[in-house]
């Protein structure tokens, strides 16, 4: 029997590729949507899909890579019938792969014979692993691109339109898997800043905790989180992840020299698809030169104010979408939750500091005043 959450994946994934599978592997998906659903974990699932992606297509194996933003490498998260030597070859690092690349901005891209082309990155090592043809597809998250699932064969091989279909629907199946993978980690970073915020009177901790699990959780490249110095009218870095010392220490974000920040500053969400494209930023070449490309800021507000910034980077121009948004926006939430947590209890630790002074004074309480 079909999991009827798989039925209802089906139907509404593209017409193409849903009639593609109702004529041609119908049987075969259904089988594979009901061991999807029975298996545990991201890891074990994807693996379960890159196994029978192999099966089905009848090919020499699968991979399936997912973006890292930060090194601007594609990680293998889950394979089958390749060799370990083969899989630990090394990195694919986009920036010597222009098929990764295009793959990456939605292209389905194949290789007849890879011992005539000139762009693969390890080709000693693919003909040692038997290899011949590649075909590889995107791995879509949501709307966004995060890796490249990609099938390989032993003898030179024309992929077909109904072969180049069929992998871009297992893709899309990786990509629903993804996104509930997604939307776990992010309950669970939610959960773990919460826990932290009621356990501990570190400031300090929470917001390096806030700052980590946004990159990392969202898969981008660096975060940073900044306060409000009302009297400088400048705003500091309280945490970061993923920045450079450099960068850091680039110098003060001036309130008046920072549009984007005056406007975030005014409780606004502001995102920059392109920072090539944007006039509002003071530090426009320095992020440029750290790898930047596109940004997210949110306010951390107490009380309908804002007190400062929090900001994710990515390191290619982005389009950040709402669900994206709205897990910053808890996350900011509860940055502001945790400074004002600190303040209060700053206020009621100086109160009690006073009251014991003054309790010390009025009885005089022997030579030494009383540690508190």
């Amino acid at each position: 029997m079909v999991n009827p959450e798989f039925t209802i994946i089906l139907t509404t994934a593209p017409l193409s590729v849903t009639l593609s599978f109702m004529n041609k592997s119908r049987s075969e998906m259904c089988r594979l949507c009901g061991v999807l659903a029975g298996a545990s974990g991201l890891n074990t699932t994807l693996d379960t899909l890159a196994r029978n992606i192999t099966r089905i297509m009848g090919v020499k194996g699968c991979t399936i890579r997912v973006l890292d933003e930060r090194n601007q490498t594609l990680e293998i998260v889950a394979a089958h019938g390749l060799s370990a030597a083969y899989l630990g070859k090394g990195p694919v690092l986009l920036k010597e792969h222009p098929v990764d690349r295009k793959v990456l901005k939605g292209a389905a891209l194949s290789t007849q014979d890879i011992t005539k082309e000139k762009h693969v990155l390890y080709l000693k090592d693919a003909k040692k692993e038997g290899i011949r043809s590649v075909l590889s597809v995107p791995l879509k998250s949501e709307h966004k691109v995060i890796g490249v699932v990609r099938v390989y064969t032993t003898v030179p091989h024309v992929f077909s339109k109904e072969e180049v279909e069929k992998l871009k629907a297992f893709a899309w199946l990786g990509g629903i898997l993804a996104d509930r993978a997604k939307i776990w980690d992010q309950m669970q970073a939610l959960m773990r800043i919460a826990q932290s915020i009621t356990s501990t009177l570190s400031l300090d901790v929470v917001l390096q905790m806030i700052v980590e699990n946004a990159a990392r959780t969202m898969g981008m490249k660096a975060a940073s989180l900044r306060l409000l110095d009302a009297e400088k009218n400048i705003l500091e870095v309280r945490a970061a992840f993923g920045l450079s010392s450099a960068y850091l220490e680039k110098g003060p974000v001036e309130v008046e020299k920072s549009r984007i920040d005056r406007e975030c500053l005014q409780c606004r969400v502001i995102a920059i698809k392109d920072i090539r494209k944007d006039k509002r930023l003071q530090y426009a070449t320095e992020l440029a030169g750290e790898g930047i490309a596109s940004l997210l800021s949110l306010p951390l507000t107490v009380k309908g104010h804002a007190i400062g910034v929090l900001r994710v980077y990515s390191s290619a121009p982005y389009a950040f979408h709402e669900s994206e948004i709205e897990f910053l926006s808890s996350l900011a939430c509860q940055g502001a939750i945790a400074i004002e947590n600190a303040r209060l209890y700053e206020h009621v630790r100086n109160e009690y500091s006073e009251l014991a002074r003054d309790v010390w004074k009025w009885y005089d309480w022997g030579s030494r005043f009383p540690k508190i």
